[in-house]
Formats: structure tokens, sequence, C-alpha cells
């Protein structure tokens, strides 16, 4: 009954929703779901499509083969006999269908090259699980900074697979439901269409939370990624003109077992695997904050969230730690980045205080940069200006802390030496790991703008 409620969740609260289905969710009731729900939109509404829109395979081979090209029979007709032949072949397709059928709305005669009304109901969750979730994390790899490809997909395939499959499984079931109770009356087809369309807005929508939550995206990426990976679905769409989708279905046995079973080859864990452990690590944490001395647990689920771009409740967690510990260095470090964020500047300093009295060269001596930037967003430049060269003495290659110092040296009229902070923040950014590129490309960016 929970992953019912994650389910009706996401209708209301799709980043919560999000956050529970990886901590509880069951990728093997999200499969089953999908299928029921994909059967009776198949049957309701994508049959109700195809039977009015010209968007069928007879279509598709009518266009392709018939009239296709200047070496088919048809390229070879004069325009009188072209035409005579396209009135007979659409003669033939009005008597096969009893009745003329539409033009699909901007695709036209294309249609059938993007999407299928004639799949099998068990389609959609092969290709959202083969094509569409790999598709999303190789493009958040390439445009997002995700991280490697191969080390991303075993750590969050699992999570995005059944945050996906309960995405696509709400966005259907409203639309499922109405062309069923519709189904017996004479709705026109346009009414299934635009059915249709809602349902593949709204598994987008939900899936750019899904990204957020799974991989930390951004709007701007998660946007342009879900958008670009739907073009995965055009492409199982065409393996499956030549490869039946039943010839998946030993072949998703066997890779479920290995993939979700937990144990590969060497002793190497799944996706499955990796899921399992997340979830379990989660509760662990959970059931650890029912100590109310363990401030340790309650950081650890704020950076959790905090990753989930849920900021509330990683907040939530970093005070109940310092409320515990009021040393806590990490619980204090979190929370002066989240106060300089909500332009609470006293705050963040007087968080950041209390990790420097610890621990000056905390992670990896950001301190001194977190520092500098809110002493800089305070227009206090000779204080922001002491914490950064402290900071850049430490670390000579990090473009977001020469970017800072820059502004500050042009601030204080020198500037030939921000021109040599901006120039190292570029440099810096170029030579960077390809992991981390993209992520510090935004720096480089602003220190163009500078020169």
């Amino acid at each position: 009954m929970e992953n019912f409620k994650f389910l009706f969740q996401l209708y209301f609260r799709p980043p919560a929703a999000m956050s529970e289905i990886i901590d509880k969710g069951s990728w093997l009731f999200a499969a089953v779901l999908m299928l029921i729900i994909s059967f009776a939109f198949q049957y309701a509404v994508n049959s109700r499509i195809a039977n009015t829109y010209a968007v069928s395979k007879s279509d598709y081979y009518l266009t392709n083969s018939s009239f296709g090209g200047e070496n088919s029979p048809a390229g070879q007709l004069t325009p009188a006999q072209r035409e005579e032949a396209e009135f007979y072949a659409n003669l033939e397709l009005k008597n096969e269908l009893k009745h003329e059928r539409r033009p699909f709305p901007i695709a036209g005669k294309y249609a059938p090259y993007f999407v299928s009304f004639e799949e099998n109901f068990f389609t959609p969750v092969i290709s959202l699980s083969v094509f569409y979730v790999p598709a999303l994390i190789l493009l958040m790899c390439i445009f997002g900074g995700a991280g490697n490809f191969g080390v991303v997909l075993q750590r969050s395939y699992g999570e995005l697979a059944t945050c996906s499959l309960m995405a696509c499984a709400a966005a259907h079931l409203p639309f499922a439901i109405a062309g069923v109770l519709l189904h017996s009356t004479n709705a026109d087809g346009s009414i299934y269409l635009i059915f249709w369309f809602l349902s593949v807005g709204l598994f987008g929508v939900l899936m750019i939370f899904a990204l957020r939550t799974v991989l930390g995206a951004n709007y701007a990426n998660a946007v342009l990624v879900v958008c670009a990976a739907s073009l995965a679905f055009s492409l199982g769409l065409y393996v499956f003109k030549f490869v039946s989708p039943w010839l998946f279905s030993p072949f998703l046995l066997f890779y479920g077992f290995l993939y979700f079973g937990g144990a590969i080859s060497g002793g190497l864990r799944g996706a499955g695997g990796a899921f399992r452990q997340k979830q379990n690590f989660k509760r662990f944490l959970h059931n650890a904050t029912v100590n109310p001395r363990d401030a340790d647990a309650r950081v650890q689920l704020g950076l959790i969230y905090l990753q989930r771009q849920q900021r509330e409740k990683a907040l939530q967690y970093f005070t109940e730690a310092v409320e515990i510990d009021k040393n806590e260095i990490d619980g204090n470090y979190e929370l002066g980045k989240l106060a300089r964020k909500s332009g609470d500047l006293q705050k963040a300093l007087n968080y950041f205080s209390v990790v420097v009295e610890q621990n000056d060269k905390h992670a990896l001596s950001e301190i001194w940069r977190e520092i500098g930037a809110t002493y800089l967003e305070a227009n206090m430049l000779t204080e922001a200006r002491e914490a950064l060269e402290k900071f850049v003495e430490r670390r000579l290659v990090d473009s977001e802390g020469l970017y800072y110092l820059g502004k500050i040296y042009k601030a204080q009229n020198e500037p030939e030496k921000a021109r040599e902070m901006f120039e190292q923040a570029i440099e810096s950014a170029k030579t960077s790991p390809n992991f981390r590129r993209r992520e510090l490309r935004y720096w480089s960016k602003l220190a163009q703008k500078e020169i």
C-alpha cells in the first residue's frame, strides 16, 4: 500500500514523492503497475488514435515504399500515373479501414518515424528500461556533469528506473481511466489524442523532478535532458521494427536476474544491489536519529536531501545536528552555505566562524572561499580579500575562488591583478578533469565577461 501512496503523491508533491520512491519504492511494483496501466492505455487511448489518424503501419509502408524515392517504381511514373496510383492506393487503404483517417497534427506523414500507437502493451516498459533511462544518464553525464557514465549507470540506474516507471504510470493512469470510461461512446478521436499529449507532458514534468532528485540536476539541465532523451523512445521504435519485443522477454529475465539479483561474475553488485544498499543506508540513518544525541546521522541525512535538491529538509536536519552539538563542524559548514544562498550573510559568517575555530583547512580549505564570498556579497572588500587570498594561496587552481578574488581586485582598482585572476580562472576551468569541466564552465564564462 505504501507504493500506492507514493504514486498518488506524485500528483501533489512530486519532489517529496520521488525522494520516498528512492528510499522505499519497489522496482518490481513499478514495473507490474506500468504493465497494467499500459495495457489499459493501449486499449482505451492508443487504439482510438490509430483508428482516427494516419499513423498505422499501413500508412508507414504507403509513404515509405509505394511512393518513396526516385529509384522506386513510383519514382519512375509520370505525374499523371503517380496521381492515379496514389488515388487507388488511398482508396484501398480507406476500404480496408472503412473510413478516411486524418493526418497526424504537425508531424503529418512523418509521425510513424517518431511514435507508434500500435505497439504491444509491454513495449513502453522495455523501451523505458532499455533505452530511455540509460539515455537520461548518458545525457546527464554529457550536459549535467554527473560524472563517468559507467559509474553513474551502476550507481543510479535502479533509482532512476524505479522513479521513471512510477512517473510513467502516474502520467498515464488518469487518461487511461478517462479513455476506458469514454470507450463505449462515440467520442471524437481528437479527444484521445489530447489525452495522449497530456500524458506525455505530465510524464516530462515528473521526469524533471526525477532527475533533480536522483542526480541533483538543476532545472535547466533537467528540462534539456528530458526533451533530448525522448528520442530514445523513437530509437526503441526502430529497434522493434526489426526485432520483436517478445525477443526481449527472456533477455530481460536474464538481465534482471544479473542486474538486480545482487551478483555479477566477480561478486560485484549490480544496479539493483546498489539501489537496495542506498535504501538500507537511508533506513539505518533514520533509525539512528531515534538517538537524540546522534548529530552525525542528521548531518548525513541533510547531505542526502541537499543532493536531492530538497533544501528545506536538509536545513531541518543540519539545524537539528547543530542543536545537538553546537560545534558540529559539517553541520555548521552546510548551514553557513545555505544561509549565504538565502541572503542571511551575518548568520552565514557566524556558522563559518565555528568551523574555522576548529579547523581552518576544513573541506580542503574551501571554508575560506565561502567566507570570502560572503564578505564580498556584504561589500566588505578588505575582509573578503584577506580570506580569498588565503584560499587561493592554498588552492591555486580553483576557478570559483580565482573569480571572486579577481572581482575584489577589480573593485579596488587593481586591473592587472584582476585580469591575472580572471585568466587563471579560465585556464583552470579548461584544464580541469572532464567530469568537472561542465560545472566550472560557469565560472569561466563569468571570468571572460570581466576581461
